[in-house]
């Protein structure tokens, strides 16, 4: 897949490569195959990122380094930067697929490459990579973007996790609760510990289950739970004192929660 951070649809020949969000540290595009003149099979081509390419329309067939698959919505092809591939696109049903991309910066400079096998079952990544696009913050798009790439590279290659990783996470938790209420991002964590942010939320949801932005949000909402039972501060002045900017995030980030809006919760 050819994307060089497309600020609007790009021809690729084959078909339209149209940007729909993107981040410091990744990417969603969408790609519409156009059949009535691209040609029906494209040789050497290669993954310039690491890709998630998820089918939402059609079929298409892949043709990878373990051979040929046919590829519909039950299915998602993966692939590491510079990894060679062939496809042939099935004229009598022209195919649209959702693709997330990493871009430079999100990994280690020395990681090991995040997928072997090439055909994965899609698993609701479409709908994965639709809540990504709606995100609020650029954090939760890329948490959302690096649990799915994590979890995609978990059913791609088997590899063992080094011992040394709950010691190094316990250190990020630490972090996070020292500054969860502050301007924290994913990547301030990540270089607290000199890791890449998506080395981080791998390892992190390696150790607790749950993403660095998942174990923030939930020290943010005890926090505000406590202040509004406690305290006769100003929801908005709550809102700010846990982390929140905005009091309508807030309110609704709350209420989801736990099923109640900040005043229903303080009147209780």
């Amino acid at each position: 897949m050819h994307y060089q951070d497309p600020s609007g649809p790009v021809d690729i020949r084959c078909g339209t490569l149209v940007p729909i969000r993107s981040s410091q540290f990744a990417a969603i595009l969408e790609y519409h195959h156009d059949f009535e003149r691209a040609p029906d099979r494209a040789e050497d081509k290669q993954f310039q990122f690491d890709n998630i390419v998820v089918t939402t329309r059609g079929r298409w067939r892949f043709h990878g380094v373990f051979g040929k698959t046919e590829i519909d919505s039950g299915f998602m092809t993966v692939g590491c930067a510079g990894a060679g591939y062939s496809c042939r696109h099935l004229s009598a049903s022209p195919d649209s697929n959702l693709i997330a991309a990493l871009r430079s910066g999100a990994l280690d400079p020395d990681h090991r490459p995040l997928f072997s096998r090439q055909i994965l079952p899609s698993s609701g990544a479409s709908g994965i990579l639709r809540r990504a696009v709606g995100s609020i913050t650029d954090d939760h798009f890329d948490s959302l973007l690096f649990a799915l790439f994590d979890e995609a590279s978990r059913m791609s290659v088997s590899r063992p996790e080094s011992s040394s990783i709950d010691v190094r996470m316990q250190r990020a938790k630490r972090f996070i609760e020292l500054h969860a209420f502050e301007r924290l991002r994913v990547c301030d964590i990540a270089g607290e510990l000199g890791l890449s942010p998506f080395t981080l939320v791998r390892q992190f949801r390696a150790a607790t289950g749950k993403s660095p932005y998942a174990y923030l949000l939930e020290l943010r909402l005890e926090r505000a739970k406590l202040l509004l039972s406690r305290s006769d501060a100003s929801i908005q002045s709550i809102a700010e004192t846990v982390g929140f900017d905005d009091l309508a995030h807030f309110s609704a980030f709350f209420k989801r929660n736990t099923g109640r809006s900040p005043s229903s919760y303080r009147a209780s």
